[in-house]
């Protein structure tokens, strides 16, 4: 599915809680992801999630389902895609690889490197 690069809902989310630096690791992310299909895009996600830590994982979960809640900004079509997401999130396949979530807060992890990719790669599949 080829996306609108001018579609602004996942820079303006991420504008109210990422720092500059951060800011600028999802523009490079929307370089390098923004226009491929769908399956690429869902493909990602089931990698990317294996290397992130439980917390950080279950919280990108939560926030779907906050996210899937929102009544004006969220279409049926949203809904369907965060339902898709979700369940590539929750699958088990290679969870075994996960990254001990010791290795820094989960608050620091949310909004840098992998985490940030996958928070990334998620709103791209739902927008």
């Amino acid at each position: 599915m080829n996306r609108n690069l001018k579609n602004n809902f996942p820079s303006m989310i991420n504008g109210f809680v990422l720092k500059d630096e951060q800011m600028a690791q999802f523009d490079a992310f929307m370089q390098e992801y923004g226009n491929q299909p769908e399956r690429v895009i869902y493909r990602e996600i089931g990698r990317v999630k294996n290397e992130v830590s439980e917390d950080v994982l279950n919280q990108h979960i939560n926030n779907l389902d906050a996210l899937s809640q929102m009544q004006g900004f969220v279409t049926d079509v949203n809904r369907k895609r965060i339902a898709n997401v979700k369940s590539i999130l929750t699958s088990s396949n290679a969870s075994f690889y996960r990254r001990n979530s010791r290795q820094s807060s989960p608050s620091t992890q949310f909004v840098s490197g992998t985490s940030l990719l996958l928070w990334f790669l998620i709103l791209v599949a739902i927008w």
